[in-house]
């Protein structure tokens, strides 16, 4: 048994280490992602797998295939001649993301201090921009630890309308703005539903949270 321990170590040493994508071929196709994802070259990050046989000299032509979950891709280097090769790849895009600063509990209202911005890999193309960003007042939904991305559901925006609580609610078409004074019946966080009471109404009025105490009703706003 020891024979084969040793016999195999020897094999392991003496064996030629898998070929690497060169680093020519690896900035072109580096080049051809920042374009298709419209980023810089420098935020682009490849990870390559094993080449399944040698490159062809000089600039190879390549397309790559793949719907690119979470990153992963393959490339076919000379992919009209008989020599094709195929690796593997993971490509992605260096951002920087918010992140907690320090262990947070369940319930927790997220203060400046709580938040920070650090470099991450995000895998596959450039998330679109998200209209609303965690940060101050923003809910911790779960526990997270020091260095866990800030993201939904593990954190929630604040909650724009409190039930009980006043709120305004606006209806407007063209030029025409009308709002009125009610009472919340629930809670809401922004363009969630809310209910609302009107003195005079015998049926609530309903619409989205919009802003602190604020809600924008559709016309015939009766549910």
């Amino acid at each position: 048994m020891a024979l084969f321990a040793s016999l195999f170590v020897l094999l392991q040493l003496v064996a030629p280490a898998p070929a690497a994508v060169p680093d020519s071929a690896a900035a072109c196709v580096s080049t051809w992602l920042a374009r298709q994802w419209s980023v810089s070259e420098r935020a682009v990050r490849l990870e390559w797998g094993r080449l399944s046989g040698a490159l062809p000299g000089g600039a190879a032509p390549f397309r790559v295939t793949g719907r690119g979950v979470a990153g992963w891709l393959v490339v076919v280097f000379d992919p009209s001649g008989r020599d094709a090769v195929a690796v593997r790849l993971r490509a992605g895009v260096e951002d920087s993301v918010l992140v907690a600063a320090r262990p947070l509990v369940a319930g927790t209202l997220l203060d400046p201090a709580d938040v920070r911005l650090e470099p991450r890999v995000h895998w596959g193309p450039p998330a679109p921009p998200s209209e609303s960003r965690p940060g101050p007042g923003w809910e911790v939904r779960r526990a997270l630890t020091t260095g866990e991305t800030l993201a939904r559901p593990a954190v929630a925006p604040p909650m724009l309308v409190v039930a009980g609580e006043p709120v305004r609610l606006v209806w407007a078409e063209g030029a025409v703005r009308v709002s009125v004074v009610g009472t919340a019946l629930n809670r809401a966080r922004q363009g969630e539903s809310v209910r609302a009471r009107v003195a005079g109404r015998s049926d609530p009025l309903v619409g989205s949270a919009t802003a602190m105490g604020t809600v924008m009703i559709s016309s015939g706003g009766n549910r």
